[in-house]
């Protein structure tokens, strides 16, 4: 699978998996939130290429969909949303994912 070709939905769910892992580690509960509109195929193959990604690679990933998916300022907030969504599923909007989440907040921008 091409990270290029990817659906909104398979886009959506690395996004996701990167909020959810700014504290370090992805819980089951975040994942819950992450996989509904994804096949369990899909969600394997998406999680694995951001397993295999640096945060470097990760953020390029995202961003070379920003046109493509996150074009008007409904979509951008769409996003920001669902990422809140997952940093409050485990313990609360915590420091480091508020920093995350600034850093989205302009990335999208």
């Amino acid at each position: 699978m091409q990270n290029n070709e990817w659906t909104y939905e398979e886009f959506h769910a690395f996004a996701m998996l990167f909020a959810a892992n700014a504290d370090g580690h992805i819980t089951a509960d975040e994942e819950i939130l992450i996989t509904p509109t994804l096949s369990a195929g899909q969600y394997e193959q998406i999680k694995r290429v951001f397993q295999e990604c640096s945060d470097a690679e990760a953020l390029d990933i995202i961003l070379s969909y920003k046109e493509k998916y996150c074009a008007t300022a409904a979509d951008k907030e769409r996003i920001l949303a669902d990422m809140r969504l997952i940093y409050e599923a485990h313990n609360g909007f915590e420091q480091i994912e508020r920093g995350i989440h600034h850093i989205f907040e302009r990335m999208l921008t």
